[in-house]
């Protein structure tokens, strides 16, 4: 079984699965994740000496995330009830878990020593697929079987930070080509935001850095193709979740200071039907 190298952007997978491990444990009813525990045992990790996981605000953001994403997958699915879900960079997700999901063909891609993480410690659901891959090489889409009139919906948790913005531009120009009526969302931050995620990851024990940031979502993305777009972009912690949780007075300034400097929030970004 591969091990996760220190340093490595693979390990860096571990950082939300501790987070989701405490805020089941604090908040069960919210957004039940019944396996992040059980797998931080299964795999041996302890991170309890880790200042990160200090405030309410690091470990809270692991679940939020996971809400957040569940809520565009769930919108999109109203439209295309059939659509294929792909999480790129699934790592140690365990989104259709937790959304109950089992009637819509499943995809979490990842790389070579992460997949088999997955396949050891995350049960396949009857429609799910684990796909090894390296997304900038971009042979991947020939192992999701895309069909135009069900759809597909992309999500990207804690991804994009890791890539240069050039390789995310690549990468989300080519999708929307290739995916006429998908969609994908992905949370991101902007310079001032990337700095804290780097700060994060250090905190964490991680030397990993981050790289990419946006300053305006909508303007960006859809400048980059014509095929992007209806981007929108919503608040990291409230955008979605509106309550259910009690916010501690270090989270409520965290929170206000994300929103108030724009520097953490959800995007949503749609591929034209029509292709030009």
């Amino acid at each position: 079984m591969p091990e996760l190298k220190e340093n490595t952007v693979q390990q860096t997978l571990c950082m939300p699965l501790w987070g989701r491990a405490i805020a089941a444990e604090k908040y069960p009813s919210l957004f039940p994740d019944h396996d992040a525990g059980r797998i931080v045992k299964e795999i041996g990790v302890d991170w309890s000496d880790k200042k990160l996981y200090r405030f309410q605000y690091m470990w809270m953001c692991c679940l939020i995330r996971q809400y957040n994403m569940a809520w565009e997958i769930r919108h999109y699915l109203k439209k295309y009830p059939r659509a294929a879900v792909v999480e790129l960079g699934a790592g140690l997700s365990c989104l259709r878990q937790q959304m109950g999901n089992e009637t819509n063909p499943w995809y979490c891609l990842d790389m070579e020593n992460v997949i088999p993480l997955r396949e050891k410690h995350i049960p396949h659901g009857k429609l799910e697929r684990n796909v090894v891959c390296d997304l900038n090489d971009l042979s991947w889409f020939d192992r999701i079987d895309f069909r135009r009139s069900d759809g597909i919906v992309f999500t990207a948790g804690g991804l994009f930070y890791y890539f240069e913005k050039e390789q995310v531009r690549r990468l989300l120009c080519t999708m929307a080509e290739r995916f006429p009526g998908g969609m994908v969302t992905f949370d991101a931050v902007n310079a001032v935001g990337l700095k804290g995620v780097n700060a994060e990851v250090k905190m964490a024990g991680n030397k990993t850095k981050s790289f990419f940031s946006l300053e305006r979502p909508k303007e960006e993305l859809e400048g980059w193709s014509d095929c992007i777009v209806n981007v929108a972009e919503r608040d990291y912690i409230d955008g979605y979740l509106k309550g259910g949780w009690r916010k501690s007075v270090v989270t409520r300034i965290f929170a206000w200071v994300m929103r108030t400097f724009h520097m953490s929030f959800m995007v949503h970004a749609e591929f034209r039907e029509e292709q030009q």
